[in-house]
């Protein structure tokens, strides 16, 4: 379902698409009906005419006449329940083949037609011999596909395969994942259901045990973490344990640090893999196992990391939090305070209400208090303190940094110098905000997490911006879009923001209308995270305002001025200045919308005359020198009705790039 997902969304031409699903998927992925324009049909059972087809296609014509109304009557239209009971009637020898025709045999007294699917699959396999019911029943607890060498070590009898083959219960396959294995599976997913629920709770569990000790001996493979997690983990349910291993509590115990350790490593290789929901279900499963306070903090710590690169802020929160709880080693829990506010300040826009400075400030204090001097939580800390506060922060930023080259990490350092760009854009270093930036970018070969290299695009593209670099900014927010493509619906906004965002800064109106509707796609897909690029996004369109302020978040509003602003400006209604976009901070939130929050504001008291706060406010811009100054050059231009500065901002937006611009202010200056 991800990889098709993907496709829907990353596909630039036409694109059919044809699947089958039951009824829950919506359930389960509310957002799949929302990804492309497209037609449901749903199938419903067969007609009696259509089920006598059926009956006839399966045996060639030869049903006897007495069976068949019986058959169609029972199956109710589902036509897996006709080919199963078709099947145990051949199983029973009830029906058999003579003269190229089938007959039906005299009937046990007490025959009677099973009234479920589930019944007539369990009356299949109790006609099987004991070696092969056996094999099945294997076959279900090592899953819908098994091996053969598995069967054998695990049935004591020598059952014969080709008979499950012959009766069509299981099917062998062309290849084969375990290297000299025949491989082998369950024909259906309700088989393999009833088959393993004949078994008793005990017997089940020893049977996932063995398997889990097969699978081991083939080495200490990566690829089988997840299986290795399941098997081990299902042979000690906590409500089967007793049942399963009585008096043999150290073997129990055993088992179970093997299941956590490979649920604990499945998870982390999922995270890898930005597979974030199995990964949450993999230490859901060892949360359910564990015991001691500090595996149950460690796998707390995990969830907490995984719901982060989901960008879903309270369900992080929480999870840090259950590990602060259970811990009780010092430096283990300067870990989780520090990752609680790195993560924070790094994604500061995952939460569905902005966390008070004073309490990320709070765990800042306490990751540094129980961090050791050298040590990566320090580092951390001390990067979250820049990116949280940011203005005068240069200092700190220092110290991060040259811990972060001690420390020999190449993820700490990027993030390291993000705090350095950071500090050094809020206090209005433009030129030292995109050096820093500009080394990330060439390091980025230095690190491989998709989610460490979009941040350093995020961080990057401001910068250029600010210092008039924009002839390079529409590339990187391209390769940034590529980079992110893969990972999470979270990230695929992010992707589209950032291409929205640069097309806002260069006043790119028309590329930003071209992507309402992939937008729109994106959002609905995203609406399970919070993200306050959700409503900017729909608000940039300019065609979804309602619904951009259904979805937006508390505490945001200086993120969402830019937008506002400018639809403002569109109507004419910009009469409050202050209240619809508060004089730029250079500190506050994210560099991404300082600029754009810097531009429309210097526009929108332009275009209310309001000379006296343009007075104070434009003047420090003149000296930026970068993309803000020709916004400065013309605000000043039309309050002081003096066309000298017009035509200087005209040719500063030309030198920028920035044509939109350009052609507005001529019209400014047509009219003077």
């Amino acid at each position: 379902m991800d990889l098709l997902e993907h496709v829907l969304t990353a596909a630039d031409g036409p694109l059919l698409l044809v699947v089958t699903a039951r009824p829950d998927l919506l359930e389960r992925r509310p957002g799949w009906g929302t990804r492309a324009a497209g037609e449901r049909l749903e199938l419903e059972p067969l007609s009696p005419g259509e089920s006598v087809l059926m009956l006839d296609e399966l045996l060639s014509g030869g049903l006897p006449q007495e069976l068949r109304q019986l058959v169609v009557q029972r199956a109710e239209g589902n036509p897996f329940f006709v080919e199963e009971l078709l099947g145990m009637l051949i199983d029973g020898r009830m029906l058999r083949r003579e003269n190229g025709g089938w007959t039906l045999a005299d009937l046990p007294p007490d025959f009677a037609v099973p009234d479920s699917v589930h019944a007539v699959l369990a009356a299949r396999i109790d006609l099987l011999e004991p070696a092969e019911k056996a094999a099945i029943q294997a076959a279900a607890v090592i899953g819908r596909v098994f091996w053969a060498g598995a069967i054998y070590e695990l049935v004591e009898a020598e059952p014969d395969l080709r008979v499950l083959e012959e009766r069509d219960l299981i099917r062998r396959r062309a290849g084969s994942r375990m290297a000299g294995e025949r491989e082998y599976a369950i024909k259906h997913a309700l088989t393999r259901e009833v088959a393993y629920a004949s078994l008793p709770k005990a017997r089940r569990a020893r049977l996932h045990a063995a398997f889990a000790h097969w699978l081991e001996r083939l080495g200490d493979r990566d690829d089988l973490a997840a299986l290795l997690g399941h098997h081990y983990a299902h042979a000690v349910l906590p409500e089967d344990v007793d049942l399963a291993w009585p008096g043999e509590e150290a073997e129990a115990g055993r088992l179970r640090e093997k299941a956590l350790f490979w649920l604990q490593r499945a998870a982390e290789l999922a995270i890898g893999r930005y597979e974030l929901d199995d990964a949450l279900a993999l230490l859901d499963d060892a949360l359910a196992l564990a015991s001691e306070e500090e595996t149950l903090a460690q796998i707390w710590r995990a969830v907490g990391r995984a719901q982060a690169l989901r960008f879903d802020g309270e369900a992080f929160f929480q999870a840090m939090l259950n590990s602060l709880q259970v811990c009780t080693d010092k430096a283990v829990c300067g870990q989780t305070y520090s990752e609680l506010a790195f993560q924070t300040a790094m994604r500061s826009g995952m939460w569905p209400r902005r966390p008070e400075p004073e309490l990320v400030e709070g765990w800042i204090t306490q990751a540094l208090e129980l961090s050791a001097p050298d040590s990566i939580s320090r580092a951390k800390a001390l990067i979250a303190h820049c990116v949280w506060k940011r203005k005068n922060t240069r200092d700190v930023a220092r110290e991060a940094s040259d811990l972060a080259e001690r420390l020999a990490d190449p993820d700490v350092r990027l993030y390291a110098w993000a705090a350095r760009t950071a500090a050094a854009f809020a206090d209005g270093d433009f030129e030292e905000a995109a050096r820093w930036a500009q080394r990330r970018l060439d390091d980025l070969a230095q690190i491989s997490d998709p989610d460490h290299v979009a941040d350093v695009y995020e961080f990057a593209i401001p910068c250029y911006c600010a210092v008039g670099r924009l002839q390079e900014v529409r590339r990187l927010a391209a390769e940034h879009e590529q980079v992110v493509e893969p990972l999470s619906d979270h990230h695929r906004v992010h992707g589209v923001a950032v291409t929205l965002e640069v097309e806002e800064i260069l006043g790119g109106w028309e590329r930003i209308l071209e992507h309402a509707g992939r937008v729109e796609t994106l959002v609905e897909a995203n609406l399970a995270t919070p993200c306050i690029r959700n409503a900017r996004s729909l608000l940039l369109t300019r065609r979804y305002e309602d619904r951009a302020e259904a979805v937006t978040l508390e505490g945001y509003d200086f993120i969402l001025a830019a937008p506002r602003t400018r639809l403002a400006l569109l109507r004419g209604e910009v009469d409050d200045i202050d209240a619809l976009i508060p004089p730029p901070d250079l500190s506050r939130g994210q560099s991404w919308f300082a600029l754009q929050s810097a531009a429309a504001r210097l526009d929108a008291l332009a275009a209310s005359r309001n000379a006296t706060k343009l007075e104070g406010e434009a003047p420090p811009l003149l000296r930026s020198h970068g993309y803000l100054e020709p916004f400065a050059l013309r605000a000043l231009g039309i309050v002081r009705e003096d066309e000298a500065l017009l035509e200087q901002a005209r040719a500063a937006f030309e030198t920028l790039g920035l044509a939109w611009h350009a052609d507005e202010t001529g019209k400014l200056i047509a009219q003077a």
